[in-house]
C-alpha cells in the first residue's frame, strides 16, 4: 500500500478503536492496550508529516503505522473499500474443514441478530466490534459474555443485559 492509503486506514483505525476501547472496559473488564488510539494518532500524523515535507523513510514509517492498526486493520480496510466483506473463506478452511466467516450489523436495543448463510452450521467463535465472545451455548439463556447460537435459524442471541447498540459490528466463524 502505498503511504497516502496507509494514512486513511490509519484514520479508520482509530477511529474504530476510539469506539472499541470503551466497550472493552465496559464489557469485557478493560482494554490490553488503552491508548492505542492516541499512539495511531500521533504516528499517523507523523506520517503525513513527512509526507507533506517530502522526508525519506517514508516508507518504513508507512509499515510501522500499519502495523498500528492492529485488529482493526482488516475492518478498516473494508470501510475504505479495497477489501472485501464477510462471507469468504477463512484461509486453510475447505475441504473437509468448511469453515466461513460471516458478518452483520446489531440493531440499537436488540438481542439477536441473523446470518441466514450460516444456518445448520456450527459456530466455533463470535466476535462483537473484533473483540471475542465468551462461551458459546447451543441452548438455554446466554449470561455475561455468553451467546447462545441457534443452527436451525443461524442467530446469535447475547445476554439481556448486553443489548447491541446500533450497527455494531457482530462477526461469526462457522464450520459446516
Amino acid at each position: 500500500m502505498t503511504p497516502a492509503q496507509v494514512v486513511s486506514i490509519a484514520e479508520i483505525s482509530q477511529y474504530l478503536w476510539c469506539d472499541s476501547i470503551p466497550k472493552q472496559n465496559v464489557f469485557f473488564n478493560g482494554s490490553i492496550d488503552p491508548r492505542k488510539a492516541q499512539q495511531l494518532y500521533m504516528e499517523r500524523k507523523a506520517l503525513q508529516y513527512g509526507i507533506d515535507e517530502g522526508l525519506s523513510g517514508i516508507p518504513g514509517t508507512a509499515n510501522y503505522v500499519y502495523a498500528l492498526c492492529g485488529a482493526k486493520l482488516q475492518l478498516a480496510i473494508e470501510i475504505l473499500g479495497t477489501g472485501t466483506g464477510g462471507g469468504g473463506v477463512i484461509p486453510g478452511g475447505g475441504g473437509n474443514f468448511s469453515v466461513y466467516e460471516y458478518s452483520t450489523n446489531g440493531v440499537q436495543g436488540t438481542f439477536t441478530v441473523y446470518f441466514p448463510d450460516a444456518v445448520g452450521k456450527r459456530c466455533i467463535n463470535a466476535f462483537r466490534q473484533g473483540n471475542n465472545i465468551g462461551t458459546i451455548l447451543t441452548s438455554g439463556v446466554a449470561a455475561g459474555n455468553q451467546v447462545v447460537w441457534n443452527t436451525a435459524a443461524g442467530s446469535l442471541t447475547v445476554a439481556s443485559d448486553v443489548a447491541f447498540y446500533n450497527q455494531e459490528f457482530v462477526r461469526v466463524v462457522v464450520q459446516q
